[in-house]
């Protein structure tokens, strides 16, 4: 009697080979790293990298009023700073606090917000600083999924908020926008 390809049974070393197979691809996948942002662009010439100890921790996302609107700011005195996170937004908002021993007349602040967005890989960040010419040179980076990606939405205000080397010159910023795949 000959069995039915339904009943036919594969001999013991082979039905193993699938499962081993599987997980060795699985491995194979995993070693990949899954997402990851490309690579950024080199520096331009003059333009320093953004030291991690520059980096000012902002408030923790709160009420949407709390938030900054879409904006490149340089403060450059402590009545312009005061004045932003006073005026510019609703009472009892929290305001980032600035390092101890912050001098404003050897640094100054540089705040670059997106504004309310809709994914959790939305970002930006300030990479670096310099005098170039006659203008401090200020690179960003800004991040986002491409079009048309179906993931889940999140209310997000990507920022970022530097101290840099105090300059009287105009301050340029340069964006650097990267694509992220869909996930």
């Amino acid at each position: 009697m000959h069995a039915s390809p339904r009943e036919r049974r594969l001999p013991a070393r082979r039905r193993s080979a699938w499962p081993s197979f599987a997980a060795a691809l699985l491995l194979a996948l995993a070693a990949c790293g899954g997402e990851k942002e490309p690579e950024a662009s080199p520096l331009p010439a003059g333009v320093t990298a953004i030291a991690a100890d520059a980096r000012i921790a902002m408030p923790a996302p709160g009420r949407s009023a709390c938030q900054p609107a879409s904006t490149r700011k340089v403060f450059r005195m402590d009545a312009e700073w005061n004045g932003f996170w006073e005026y510019g937004f609703a009472a009892g908002c929290p305001r980032p606090q600035l390092p101890a021993g912050f001098d404003w007349s050897r640094e100054m602040i540089v705040l670059a917000a997106m504004g309310k967005r809709g994914s959790p890989a939305d970002s930006i960040v300030v990479r670096g600083s310099g005098v170039v010419g006659d203008s401090v040179l200020v690179v960003l980076r800004r991040t986002s999924r491409q079009d048309g990606c179906a993931e889940p939405t999140a209310q997000v205000w990507p920022r970022d908020l530097v101290r840099i080397p105090a300059d009287k010159r105009p301050v340029r910023f340069v964006e650097e926008q990267r694509k992220l795949p869909c996930p």
